[in-house]
């Protein structure tokens, strides 16, 4: 499709000159005699470019470039023309967004090579507009597919946080109440950042809620998420995920780990790792995951957090030690939601810096 220019010159020869080159460069082109004349046709005509005679009568060009930013009625490029060298002109010119500056008469090739230049400008321009619209869509998406934060019932409580290192990151946590009174949890994290992350995320908990239908064994579920992934994630994505079936009366804890983070069991004064661990999902197709078994007796806590905890260092560049962390969490009596909140301030406190998505969970047995 041919570039849109917008040519704005009140001399009639200078304008008939400049569009048969344009023209026969292979531009579409628009002309107009005087700046109200533009103003008007931008009101509802789409350029890729302007070029913009600076000394024009009534509306010269700084008058023109002012309306067209005020108004809004185009962000694109606009490359100022001039038969003087004025310095002062030049400066207001690049202050209200004028990507170049030419002075008449100019080499053609010159002239055409900055025209180049200012479409390519518009297309990033219009490439980040495109994205800006297409992360607005992502974040709304991850807002959808995350459950509440907090789960309260008489028997345990469920705590999440969640803190993505841009707008849209790439952890997932979910949690379903059975019939049985269990509660099947899982958390992960997904390769990548950004738009692919909030893809993948949205793939990852719909393959696990189809797994679900299948079988309530950590294990199973594993497996089927597994072979589902591996057939549709590109080959250099991967996904860690700790998924657990946790009976809220007993405290009776099935697992399985895929390459995620040792979560840990944390009571008053000590703390458990759960060591078991398989590969993470999506490279090796035919995997079978196994299940494990813990307890969470009265008071304890099953802590599950992301790599992105792990990464976290201070403003000496010193790394956060995870033991510090969970010895913050040994200290109580148990993990209520007070506890909860003043450890996840800790984390993201502003002196901290993060390189990566951060998650954690905490599920109490009351």
């Amino acid at each position: 499709m041919k570039k849109r220019i917008l040519l704005i010159d009140d001399e009639a020869p200078v304008r008939d000159f400049m569009k048969k080159i344009l023209i026969r460069t292979g531009y579409l082109v628009f002309t107009a005699s005087d700046g109200k004349e533009a103003i008007d046709m931008l009101e509802n005509l789409y350029v890729d470019l302007i070029i913009l005679d600076m000394h024009m009568p009534n509306m010269n060009g700084l008058d023109v470039l002012r309306h067209i930013r005020k108004h809004e009625l185009t962000n694109k490029p606009v490359l100022m023309v001039s038969g003087y060298h004025d310095a002062d002109l030049r400066i207001e010119s690049y202050r209200l967004g004028a990507y170049d500056f030419i002075t008449k008469p100019e080499q053609t090739e010159v002239m055409l090579k900055r025209i180049e230049n200012g479409i390519k400008i518009g297309e990033i321009l219009d490439f980040n507009e495109f994205m800006k619209v297409e992360l607005f869509m992502a974040k709304k998406l991850q807002k959808y597919i995350f459950p509440e934060p907090e789960y309260i019932s008489d028997d345990i409580d469920i705590y999440s946080w969640n803190l993505p290192l841009s707008d849209i990151g790439g952890d997932l946590y979910d949690y379903i109440h059975l019939r049985n009174d269990s509660m099947l949890i899982f958390v992960a994290d997904v390769s990548g950042h950004s738009i692919s992350a909030s893809m993948f995320t949205a793939i990852v908990k719909m393959v696990f809620r189809n797994a679900i239908k299948n079988s309530e064994d950590p294990g199973d579920i594993m497996t089927i998420v597994n072979h589902e992934l591996s057939a549709n994630l590109p080959v250099e994505s991967f996904v860690t995920m700790f998924c657990c079936l946790v009976d809220s009366k007993t405290g009776d804890i099935k697992y399985s780990n895929a390459g995620h983070p040792k979560p840990r069991i944390i009571g008053k004064n000590h703390t458990v790792e759960l060591e078991e661990n398989d590969p993470f999902l999506g490279p090796i197709k035919d995997m079978k995951y196994s299940t494990f078994k813990a307890k969470l007796n009265k008071d304890e806590s099953l802590f599950i957090y992301t790599d992105g905890l792990l990464d976290i260092i201070d403003d000496e560049y010193h790394q956060v030690n995870l033991e510090r962390f969970a010895g913050i969490l040994t200290e109580k009596d148990a993990i209520d939601r007070e506890t909860f909140n003043e450890f996840t301030a800790n984390i993201s406190n502003e002196k901290l810096i993060r390189s990566d998505d951060c998650t954690v969970m905490v599920i109490r047995k009351k």
